[in-house]
């Protein structure tokens, strides 16, 4: 036996060159030009041009057509979803014995299991045709799969792992696969008006009429089949129908739920099914169309540990439907389940408590680190995401002007006087500001000197002397402006700029970047405005409340996590002097403590709170009327075990950030009794 060199064809590709099969036929292919045309064809799946290459009368002998033949090629490696097929080699042999030839090739098949290693001999055979003599491939089934004999088939099944679930710290389930109803019509048994019916159907389960048109219109129905219309709310029973509803069926379906609904959807997100983008950028073919896929918030940040592994079997099979050899077999892998620190029964609580204002809540454990809630307010429903929004849920949702899609405990803010509290820590790192020193302050309105022009620092209580605890608990923005200008722009940016804004969290949520300033503070004017929290300053709601944490943990600010995982260690870093956290901390005691303070109506017997309070003007220039966002920051000291930071938006004429500790108090409450 000796190898016959391969032919590597090459044909001008040029306008009126003929194909390549016409070329070869036109010129009497040989077997080497016939054997590389063939496995060429086999590898792009041109299977109409490959049969061009066998011989007709081999195909016939297994009880194939040309159309049969190509349907079969097709209806196996579409089945399997070969997305290509790499020809790793080949070579041609010729038997000097038998004065045949014999040509091997090997390729790799990447499936919906993945790679596919598939070996394969072809003989050939002359037959006489009207021009003569033609080189022809002797096919068999063994030419499809090796071992493949008449009658075997191709089987194909894949098993779809368990997604993960998303838990709170006790467990409880935030994202989780469930078991609903799918109501669907038999388009037979809706009766003789089927238009009269459709209109019914539509007014009894609030569907429009053109989804079930559209179902109904889809090539594939007929009479007896069951056809899907919309999946049903989680609590949904079939018995609860109070109506005759010919037509109506129903069927179970596993989807993706979310428990707390609105409460918790822009920390968990949602899942989708994939769409062709998806698919496109699916680069290791892990997805298959009707796969879903994470499309936001957690369930789009942990998709691969949460979706599991794929697994399946191709074998062959024989006419009895017995296995004959596996092709390739993948066990499935169940996705891991994500466990949050986030305590869900607050988190529900705050969201409920935010109800009908725009705002976000953030709540933080002050040693751990370990966030305990994250609400956005107002929200929109998961689920809806899963199954599919109506035109008109749609539109409610996006023509909403409180803009539920908005993820708000990840957005910036200016954080108005709460900031004074890292205004009177940065002070007294610089030496300062001393709890002690009181400032001589007349009016309610100041600026430095006549190079300030017509711009004054305001203040809301006309107070002379006032100290450092004076100005934090009823909030005064003439004291804490003059102690920055004192301070000077450098120790201000220098002391405060330790709070987190050089801290990339590493949260898995988005964080929008928090900053003291846009390009630096270059003058009197906005270190002033600065220095009680607006100018440029802009801060999430969850750096806020880290940043307050030192006052907490002897001047160590705790990095917030979102994660639970075994043995977890606090992530602590130095910010200021364990003297200047105990300084601080007492002075943020008296607002609560405090008749006059602005966090006086938080006040329990059920702990010592400290707490810091603000609104920020939003406006563009001096002078004019603009919106007022309302916050507190607020703490147990005795015993800690939160810290919690919200915002409310548009305060103005409702009671400022009273309006927000308002808010928060019965559940703050409720949450110091339950955990005391």
């Amino acid at each position: 036996m000796k190898k016959i060199i391969i032919l590597v064809l090459v044909v001008a590709l040029t306008v009126g060159v003929l194909p390549l099969w016409h070329y070869l036929k036109a010129n009497k292919a040989t077997p080497e030009e016939v054997f590389n045309e063939y496995v060429r064809q086999f590898s792009q799946q041109n299977y109409e041009e490959m049969f061009k290459l066998i011989s007709e009368g081999d195909v016939e002998t297994y009880d194939y057509t040309k159309k049969s033949f190509t349907e079969k090629y097709h209806a196996i490696f579409s089945g399997i979803e070969t997305s290509s097929i790499e020809v790793l080699s080949k070579e041609l042999l010729y038997e000097d014995d038998s004065e045949t030839y014999k040509g091997l090739f090997k390729v790799k098949i990447n499936t919906f299991l993945g790679e596919v290693s598939a070996s394969y001999q072809t003989f050939f055979k002359e037959e006489k045709t009207k021009d003569g003599k033609e080189w022809k491939i002797k096919w068999n089934p063994s030419l499809i799969f090796a071992g493949m004999e008449k009658g075997d088939k191709v089987s194909a099944q894949s098993f779809l792992p368990q997604r993960g679930e998303i838990l709170d710290r006790n467990g409880n389930p935030l994202a989780l696969d469930k078991d609903v109803y799918e109501m669907g019509i038999i388009p037979g048994k809706l009766g003789e008006s089927k238009e009269a019916e459709i209109i019914k159907l539509s007014a009894y389960f609030k569907i429009p009429e053109q989804r079930f048109r559209q179902a109904l219109d889809q090539k594939w129905v007929t009479e007896d089949i069951f056809v899907p219309i919309a999946v049903m709310p989680a609590e949904f029973q079939p018995e609860s129908l109070d109506e005759d509803l010919p037509g109506v069926y129903f069927q179970t379906k596993r989807i993706r739920y979310y428990p707390e609904k609105d409460r918790a959807a822009h920390l968990i997100g949602y899942v989708k099914q994939a769409t062709s983008e998806d698919l496109k950028k699916d680069a290791d073919h892990v997805y298959t169309s009707g796969d879903y896929i994470g499309k936001s918030g957690l369930e789009q940040v942990y998709e691969k540990q949460l979706r599991g592994k794929k697994g399946g079997i191709i074998q062959i099979k024989n006419e009895k439907g017995e296995q004959k050899s596996i092709l390739k077999q993948v066990d499935v892998i169940n996705g891991k389940n994500i466990n949050l620190t986030i305590d869900a029964a607050l988190q529900s609580n705050m969201y409920e408590a935010m109800k009908q204002d725009a705002g976000a809540v953030s709540a933080i454990h002050p040693l751990t680190g370990e966030m305990l809630a994250l609400v956005s307010y107002p929200s929109f429903d998961p689920n809806l995401m899963v199954s599919g929004m109506t035109a008109e849920q749609w539109k409610a949702y996006s023509e909403n002007p409180q803009l539920p899609f908005l993820n708000r405990f990840s957005s910036l803010y200016a954080p108005g006087s709460t900031f004074k509290a890292i205004t009177a820590a940065s002070g007294l790192t610089a030496g300062t500001t001393f709890p002690e020193k009181k400032r001589e302050i007349s009016g309610l309105q100041w600026r430095k000197d006549n190079s300030w022009g017509g711009y004054f620092v305001t203040r809301v209580k006309e107070a002379s002397p006032v100290d450092m605890v004076d100005a934090l608990s009823y909030s005064d923005n003439i004291y804490f402006a003059q102690e920055a200008l004192e301070m000077g722009a450098a120790n201000f940016e220098k002391n405060a700029s330790t709070f987190g804004f050089q801290e990339d969290f590493q949260l898995p949520i988005h964080l929008k970047k928090s900053q003291l300033s846009n390009d630096g503070i270059e003058n009197e004017v906005l270190l002033a405005d600065s220095a009680y929290g607006q100018g440029e300053v802009l801060m999430s709601i969850v750096h806020l409340g880290a940043a307050f944490t030192p006052f907490v943990n002897d001047g160590n600010m705790v990095m917030p996590v979102l994660i639970k995982e075994e043995n977890n260690k606090p992530i602590d870093k130095p910010v200021i002097s364990s003297e200047v956290a105990s300084t601080v901390q007492k002075a943020l005691i008296q607002v609560v403590e405090r008749g006059n303070g602005t966090a006086h109506n938080l006040k329990t017997a059920k702990e010592v709170l400290a707490a810091k309070t603000g609104t920020a003007e939003l406006k563009s220039k001096k002078g004019e009327d603009g919106k007022e966002n309302g916050f507190v920051v607020v703490f147990d000291t005795k015993s800690p075990s939160i810290l919690l930071t919200a915002i409310v938006e548009d305060v103005k004429n409702r009671g400022g950030s009273h309006y927000v500790t308002a808010k928060i108090k019965p559940v703050l409450d409720q949450y110091l009794t339950e955990n005391e």
